[in-house]
């Protein structure tokens, strides 16, 4: 296998190839999503926004990419070390309100994604690591992730430590709450 290195994205956005980049992170990010249309192009950046541009303008420290051996993006994990179902950041996010006390005890939010070529290599595992490693140095007790049941990361995230804390019926559909310890 190819050498991969993880890296928080703060620290690259100073360098040279930053902007090669950020479209290499948005493709990962298209082409990983469960959603691939859209009815316009502001549909599609309102999109991106939500789940992928908030974190990378307000929260850059905690994202993480991972780079192929030629430097290339080939996944990613962002997220915030702030509970968002008191973070009026969030307050899109209606969602929130059906998990709020467990928020409040993970309150670390994290999504990921990786290029299908990528996945089945240990490189989710090491970015999930990443970011639970930051979690637990600034003292936050746990991370989540929220997904729709059925949802093929469901498999990935009970793998890697997480446990399913709680569900919801949002909007026709049964949302999972999905949470891991920071080891403190």
């Amino acid at each position: 296998m190819t050498h991969v290195e993880i890296c928080r994205w703060d620290r690259l956005a100073a360098l040279p190839e930053h902007g090669r980049r950020l479209a290499e992170l948005d493709q990962v990010f298209f082409s990983s999503s469960a959603r691939q249309s859209f009815a316009s192009t502001e549909e599609k950046a309102a999109f991106r926004e939500r789940w992928l541009g908030r974190y990378l303008t307000h929260f850059p420290q905690c994202a993480f990419v991972a780079l192929d051996g030629e430097g290339r993006v080939i996944g990613y994990v962002v997220g915030s070390l702030r509970d968002p179902a008191r973070d009026p950041l969030f307050a899109d996010l209606t969602f929130l309100a059906h998990f709020g006390v467990l928020t409040a005890r993970y309150p670390a939010q994290l999504h990921i994604n990786l290029d299908a070529d990528w996945r089945s290599k240990g490189i989710g595992a090491r970015l999930i690591d990443a970011f639970s490693d930051l979690a637990r140095t600034e003292g936050v007790p746990g991370v989540h992730a929220i997904t729709a049941e059925g949802m093929r990361n469901v498999g990935f995230y009970l793998a890697n430590g997480f446990v399913e804390r709680g569900a919801a019926a949002v909007e026709g559909r049964t949302l999972l709450f999905l949470a891991r310890d920071s080891g403190l």
